[in-house]
Parts: C-alpha cells; structure tokens; sequence
C-alpha cells in the first residue's frame, strides 16, 4: 500500500514537472505573428503607441506599430536609395548628381543643341564668302591654242593660221588673272548684312535649342526625383500593410478575432495590391532615372543618386521679381526679328540687281607662239566691264516682291509667338504661386493623415475600428504623402519656367 503510494505521488510530481518546463518554453519564445518592434533609427520619428486591450487572462504582447515617414521629407541615412532593388545592380557604383551638373553634362551630348551649333558654323561661314566678294580673285590660267594651217596659199609661202583670231598654228598663253567687282550698286553690301542677320538668327535658334534642351533635362531630373519618392512611399505604405497583416493575425491566434476571417483577408489583399503598387513604382523610377542618363550621356550601368525632394524648398521671393518683360528678352522673338532684317536685306539685294555693275579683270603674262622671243609677246591688259540691267521678264521683280512676303510672314509669326511666350509667363507664374500654397497646404494635410493613421490603428487594435477604416486612414495617408511631393514637383518646373535665360 505504501509503494502504490509513493509511486502515484512520483508521477504525479513528474506530470507537474512536465507541465510547468513546457508553459515555461512556450512563454520564452516570442509569438510568430507579433514580431519585435525595431527601433527608430536615426531621422525616423517613432509614433506613439496605440491604447492596448486589457485580457487579464492572457499575457500581453507588444504589437507592431506602423512609421510613418514626416513629410518634411527626411528619411533615414544611408546607402543612396534604390541600390538595392532587384531592378537595379547592387554591385554598381552609385554617381551623386546635381540639376546644375545634369545640364552641363546634357549640353555636351549629341542633341539637337549640338546640330543647331553646326547650322551657326554655317551661317558664319556664309558671312566669310559675303567678305571676300568684295576682294579680287587671283587666278593663273595657262592655255595653249593650236589650228590645223590654212589650205590656201600661195606656192612657197610659209604655214599659216587657219582661224582669224589666232596669231599662230600653236599658240601660248599664260597669264596671271586678276578680277573682281566694284560694288557702286551696293548689292555685295546687302548681301553681307543678310548674311550677317542670317547669322545672329541661327545664334538665336542655337539659345531656343539650348533652351529646350536645358527644360528637357531639368523636367527629367524632377521626373527621377518624384519618381524615386514615389517608390519610397509605395515602400512605407507596403511595410505598413504588411503590419497590419501582422495585427490580423494576433487577433485570429488569441480568438479574438470577430469577422470570420474577412478582415484577414482582406488585409492579405491589400498587401498584394500594395507590392504591385511597389513593382510599377520601381518600374517607373528606372524608366525616369535611364531618361536621364540617355540626356547626359551617364552609361546605363551606373546608377544614378539624384537629390533629395524636399531640399531648398522654394519661398515667394524665389520670383516675385519675374515679369511679363522677361518675354522681349526670349531668343525666339530675337530669331524672328534677325530673319525678318534677314528678308528686308535680301529684297534690297535684288532690287539693286537692277542697278549697273562694274566688273574688271587684270591679266599679266604672254601670248606666243614661239618661245625664243618670248619678251617680244610679254605685257600686260586690262578689261573694265559696266553691265547695265535692261529687261529680265520681271524676274528680279518677283524675287523681291518673295523676299518682302517673307518678311512680313515673319511679323505675323512673331506676333503669334509674342501671345504663346506671354500665355506661357502667366500659366507658369500662376502655377508657382498654386504649387506654393499648395506645399503648405499638404504638408499640413500629411501630418494629419499621419496622426489619423496613428490613431485608426491603436482605435483597431482595441476593437473599436473597422477594417475599412484602417483601409481609409492608409489611402489618405499615402495620397496626402504623394500630393505633398507632387506640390514640391510642380513648383520647380513652373519656376524654372519662368527664367528666360536657362543653364547661363
């Protein structure tokens, strides 16, 4: 009797042991869908926590909080972002670039700037020719002139000629020609200054080149910048969907969950959506960043640091000093007015077509037949021509009636242009002035989108939430992000639209 007892009070000490070792274990290890919550590094602002619910029965776990990001736009220092994408390669290393030295390396490509520099090159060389019209044209023209004798003579006279003109059977002539044209009309004058305005209208078209190229290059820039923020935020916005899974799940594991599943689930889906939202956000940032390498000439393989979005951010003062002025001083009225003298030159040119010319040719050398009295055919001439215009069918007429047309097609245009450059000046400044209330309108409503996702998600953990509400509170919180960047983004393409001498 006492071995029966003894022995049914060791197993019952043994079950007791067991017993306790596994509660013990069970409580050591940490839950699997309730991780640690990682510390805010350095930069990041950490939220407060969210009210728990009391359950005295069970113990208390510490749940994952979502972070989100200021939208003052700082964010946590390290490796230049996106280095470690699976779009991009790791192992590259990353060129830190400025919107100033984007240009200077754009300006430098092949572009239409680069074509636009050749057709100047052109026009200056037009300019030389128009120059050395006014100079005499240096020439050595050696000819020899030989005829067959002529058939009739008489008996034992000596050969000679057959042409009239010869002086000789085989004639020499060489000589050393001067010639050229007195401009008492003054056509050649007239061809110099169009060629002069010609001129100073392709310099103009290369600054509206260069200018374009500069917007072009800036607005990639900005398109890399927003694009890259866009990808951090399609980042956050998945990390937070992803600890809202996370909750879901810690209320299904402790029974409390009171939807069935649904809201699971559904948190499920929101994740899905929100890592296809990261995938075309990564997408898009490669697209603006090989945009930007294909304008300044930055291999494909070199990844490409760009600034932050919410650096230097822009006060009033930036362009009040702009105004409708700046438009007179836009190279694309100056290429106008240049071809419009371009086509009043080229009118007079042609009307003093109708005008005399004088030309004159200066000769020094010999005409021989024989080379042994070679002094005795030596000397000099000189020809002086006076062309006087009589009658052409009233070619010249037309050509210069053309000209004029073109001169006034070019008022017309400028006019036209001067409308578009003033409409452009005001779109642009009111832009700036709307993304400038802008800016601080959003960032006030990205703050109270943060504190309101802060708030919906302690009020969820403590069944006082719904789902949809969670759901709600992160649409606004990643739209009021994104309409934050995109007032920052506005704003600077407005602004630099504004300038009328780019990249100088």
């Amino acid at each position: 009797m006492r071995k029966a007892f003894v022995s049914s009070a060791r197993a019952l000490i043994l079950l007791f042991c067991l017993v306790f070792f596994a509660l013990n274990l069970n409580a050591q290890q940490p839950s699997a869908t309730t991780p640690q919550q990682p510390a805010a590094k350095p930069g990041q602002t950490q939220p407060p926590s969210a009210p728990q619910p009391s359950q005295p029965s069970q113990q208390q776990t510490p749940q994952p909080q979502p972070q989100p990001t200021p939208p003052e736009g700082q964010r946590i220092q390290g490796p230049p972002p996106g280095f470690d994408r699976p779009l991009m390669d790791s192992n590259a290393k990353p060129r830190s670039l400025t919107v100033d030295e984007a240009v200077q390396l754009a300006l430098k490509q092949a572009n239409a700037y680069q074509q636009t520099q050749f057709d100047e090159r052109v026009a200056a060389e037009d300019v030389k020719q128009s120059r050395t019209a006014f100079l005499p044209r240096f020439t050595v023209p050696l000819t020899y002139f030989g005829t067959t004798p002529s058939q009739v003579r008489n008996a034992g006279d000596p050969l000679v000629m057959s042409y009239v003109s010869s002086s000789a059977i085989n004639e020499t002539i060489g000589l050393f020609n001067t010639a050229g044209e007195v401009d008492i009309s003054g056509r050649l004058r007239a061809a110099l200054r169009r060629n002069r305005d010609l001129l100073a209208a392709a310099h103009a078209g290369s600054l509206v080149a260069r200018r374009a190229l500069v917007l072009q290059t800036i607005d990639a820039y900005n398109a890399l910048v927003l694009a890259r923020q866009k990808r951090r935020l399609s980042e956050e916005t998945l990390s937070l969907a992803e600890g809202f899974v996370k909750v879901t799940e810690g209320f299904i594991q402790r029974g409390e969950d009171e939807s069935g599943g649904a809201d699971v689930l559904r948190a499920r889906a929101i994740v899905a959506s929100r890592r296809d939202q990261l995938g075309q956000a990564q997408a898009g940032e490669v697209a603006a960043m090989n945009l930007l390498q294909v304008l300044t000439g930055i291999d494909f393989s070199v990844p490409i640091d760009v600034a932050r979005i919410a650096q230097n951010l822009p006060t009033v003062a930036d362009f009040t000093s702009f105004t409708d002025e700046q438009v007179k001083q836009r190279p694309e009225l100056s290429q106008l007015d240049f071809q419009k003298r371009a086509a009043l030159e080229d009118a007079r040119a042609v009307r003093l077509e109708g005008l005399p010319q004088l030309t004159y040719t200066v000769n020094g050398g010999f005409d021989a037949a024989n080379f042994h009295p070679l002094k005795r055919y030596a000397g000099g001439s000189a020809i002086f021509t006076l062309t006087v215009p009589v009658f052409d069918f009233g070619s010249r007429k037309s050509r210069e009636t053309q000209a004029r047309l073109r001169a006034q097609s070019l008022d017309t245009q400028r006019e036209l242009l001067v409308r578009q450059l003033r409409q452009e000046f005001y779109t642009a400044r009111a832009g700036a002035l709307t993304a400038l209330a802008r800016i601080k309108e959003t960032e006030a409503g990205a703050t109270a989108a943060q504190q309101n996702l802060t708030l919906i998600f302690a009020r969820y953990r403590a069944r006082k939430a719904t789902i949809t509400d969670v759901v709600d509170a992160q649409s606004a919180y990643a739209d009021a992000r994104l309409a934050y960047f995109q007032a920052i983004i506005d704003y600077r393409t407005a602004r630099v639209r504004l300038e009328s001498n780019l990249g100088q």
